[in-house]
């Protein structure tokens, strides 16, 4: 892939999904330190997989059709450069009520050290029943991060995922109140992203049915262990646990409602065997979360947050040294199956302009 092409990309993922500076989690999808070393670009699910759909993100000025309620369906009809309408669709709400009502009050506790991780996670891992989250032969899994600000600070992700290939099918993302990206894969992007897929390994890196049909449900301390050994192998001489805690925003999001009580209480133990993990507890809006986190150099105190009562995984936060969560700095999940989209038209790409201003033939 040529310069041009990853540059191209990587302005996507930024618009698709990295929060707006100070808006919501500070940092929880920077790297630690300098950029990795040179090697094949892993697979994401959180973004479009091909350069050429960073020509074709949707700017729409308008209410943010994803707070409609499910009697009330967006009415929102994106249309790309090159590509047709994207059909609506009924997901789930972000109102008042979902999880928390709108600006709730948030009390963070300050502190926390391992032996308070180690206690929490072993709760949470013993708090475990029920099994994966049920997806049809016809249906995707729907994940939305949401926060719980009004006005300009208001933070919706969407994304709808194949669970077999791990394909982003759909990404929808309104940041700033009115400001919606859309963008839905073509057929031609998806059979490539399918075949990225096929052909590597599952794990870390590339995030599909076959990486969740072999998640371990016993020996955490084993599951800990590939995860610095793949820390170890993919960025030597730095810090793993900050890197191993980012990397597994993607299994929070993409593979936890998928895996059986046994694999989430592995999962959850194996936590415990990263050194750097702490632990405290927030209240929000008269429910206590445990706050599970880990500090790196450059991307600040990323953060899991787990209901107390239950054990299953809430959300996501930022936080400064001190681990308190403070309303706008963390973000809710739900997770849902819904139908697979129609893929989208094929991306037409635009003509780029010479140093004259005359047109260019764009790059492949």
């Amino acid at each position: 892939m040529k310069h041009d092409d990853l540059a191209a990309v990587r302005e996507f993922r930024a618009g698709l999904d990295e929060p707006r500076e100070g808006a919501l989690v500070r940092g929880r999808w920077e790297l630690a330190g300098a950029a990795a070393p040179e090697r094949a670009r892993p697979r994401r699910i959180w973004m479009l997989a091909t350069a050429g759909a960073a020509v074709a993100v949707a700017v729409v000025v308008g209410a943010a059709a994803a707070v409609q309620t499910p009697q009330q369906p967006p009415e929102q009809v994106t249309v790309s450069a090159g590509s047709t309408p994207t059909p609506s669709v009924v997901d789930l709400p972000v109102t008042h009520g979902t999880k928390a009502p709108m600006n709730p009050a948030v009390m963070g506790r300050p502190g926390g050290d391992h032996a308070q991780a180690v206690e929490a996670l072993t709760r949470i891992a013993a708090k475990q029943t029920g099994g994966p989250l049920a997806i049809g032969s016809d249906q995707v899994l729907y994940v939305k991060s949401y926060s719980l600000t009004d006005g300009e600070g208001r933070y919706i992700h969407e994304l709808w995922m194949d669970v077999q290939t791990g394909t982003a099918l759909r990404i929808r993302r309104n940041d700033d109140g009115p400001r919606v990206f859309d963008r839905t894969m073509s057929q031609a992007e998806i059979d490539e992203d399918e075949a990225r897929s096929a052909g590597t390994p599952p794990g870390l890196h590339n995030i599909n049915g076959a990486y969740v049909a072999a998640f371990p449900s016993a020996q955490p301390e084993a599951l800990a262990a590939s995860w610095k050994t793949w820390a170890q192998q993919d960025y030597p001489g730095r810090a793993a646990d900050p890197l191993i805690f980012k990397q597994l925003h993607e299994v929070f999001h993409y593979a936890d409602p998928l895996l059986t009580a046994a694999q989430r209480s592995t999962f959850y133990l194996a936590l415990t065997y990263l050194p750097s993990v702490k632990a405290t507890t927030a209240t929000i809006a008269g429910t206590q979360y445990d706050v599970v986190c880990v500090s790196g150099q450059a991307q600040g105190t990323q953060c899991a947050l787990f209901d107390s009562a239950t054990g299953r995984y809430a959300g996501d936060a930022g936080t400064g040294t001190d681990m308190v969560v403070k309303l706008g700095h963390f973000t809710f999940v739900d997770f849902a199956a819904q139908p697979r989209p129609v893929p989208g038209a094929p991306v037409v790409p635009q003509e780029k302009k010479g140093p004259s201003g005359s047109a260019t033939t764009p790059k492949r």
